[in-house]
């Protein structure tokens, strides 16, 4: 990451953690691409009066990206083989900081009582890229038989020698980051046994957008560049 940037976005981030108004959340998400595990600071309900140009909290967002049509395969050749997907050649996951512009639709008056915020936000999305390692079925020059891991080309490796996809952090250090722009907004609904509770169920939708596809399948007339889906995510609160 470069240092412009990390100081771009420490003087837009360092202000909002002065605020006395705020709350914390930690969260879990689920859309088609992938799961997701999100970090909010943003301000009470009490203190969204009204709609307003300033950003009123941040959050922070990581999670993998998955292609739709990936599909997992077992070859049943070799004993004890493993699921590994055919056609994919890199995991992707993202890192993805944003600011929030949140307005009260409907406050908490009591403990029965479900809040109701509109929130939405830009930000900025790193994609970490980095390569699929399988297991194969290699013969040395004296005819004898060895697994070995290698970097996954569908092109070379046929389905009949893989027998499974090699250790997840193999091939970590090979990878790259690609930046783009991210947006997310929906609806908030808050509720807990007491008024400091902040259990949060939010629905919305998420859209991220790169300068060029990302390559996750050897196919990559069916990579894309642009991920937008919906989301669900339950969130938990850490306190005022």
């Amino acid at each position: 990451m470069r240092t412009w940037f990390v100081s771009i976005l420490g003087m837009v981030l360092l202000p909002l953690f002065a605020q006395s108004d705020v709350r914390q959340s930690l969260g879990l998400g689920l859309s088609k691409y992938g799961v997701s595990v999100s970090f909010r600071n943003d301000k009470t309900m009490e203190s969204l009066k009204s709609a307003t140009l300033k950003p009123t909290g941040y959050y922070v967002v990581s999670g993998n990206i998955q292609h739709p049509r990936e599909v997992a395969v077992v070859n049943t050749v070799f004993q004890n083989a493993s699921a590994y997907k055919v056609d994919k050649i890199n995991y992707v996951w993202t890192f993805r900081p944003g600011l929030l512009y949140s307005y009260s639709l409907s406050e908490r008056t009591d403990r029965r009582a479900v809040g109701l915020n509109f929130s939405s936000g830009p930000g900025v999305s790193l994609a970490y890229v980095w390569p699929v390692y399988v297991t194969v079925l290699q013969v040395d020059p004296f005819g004898n038989e060895y697994f070995t891991n290698v970097r996954y080309n569908p092109d070379i490796h046929k389905t009949t020698e893989i027998a499974g996809r090699a250790g997840f952090s193999e091939g970590f250090s090979e990878g790259r980051i690609t930046p783009g722009l991210t947006w997310q907004g929906g609806l908030d609904f808050q509720w807990g046994n007491y008024r400091g509770d902040v259990n949060t169920l939010m629905l919305g939708a998420s859209v991220e957008a790169f300068p060029r596809k990302l390559p996750i399948l050897n196919s990559n007339q069916l990579n894309k560049s642009v991920f937008s889906s919906f989301y669900i995510s339950f969130a938990f609160g850490l306190g005022d």
